[in-house]
């Protein structure tokens, strides 16, 4: 079995992107929680490959996440960020 050794907060691994933005679109308080910026900014990065020349803030990175979504809306967290070896695996 396969756990995931990776702290995103309330976010699940096994959202996909659009469910993430769904997520995020129901509470306008969530648009602004400081405390999401770190594990919207993993997941921005894995998408992108890039990291930001300072930390963004969370407006920014979901601005950044839906404008990804048409490529990767369908795609599961957890494979971004195992793909991009941000997550690693533990058996």
């Amino acid at each position: 079995m396969t756990t995931h050794d990776v702290e995103l907060g309330p976010i699940d691994l096994d959202w996909t992107i659009i469910e993430l933005l769904e997520w995020l679109s129901r509470d306008d308080a969530r648009q602004h929680d400081v405390s999401l910026q770190h594990p919207l900014a993993r997941i921005e990065a894995a998408l992108t490959g890039e990291n930001w020349s300072r930390t963004p803030s969370t407006v920014a990175l979901i601005r950044a996440l839906t404008l990804l979504a048409p490529a990767h809306g369908s795609t599961v967290i957890a494979d971004i960020l195992f793909a991009s070896q941000i997550l690693p695996r533990v058996a």
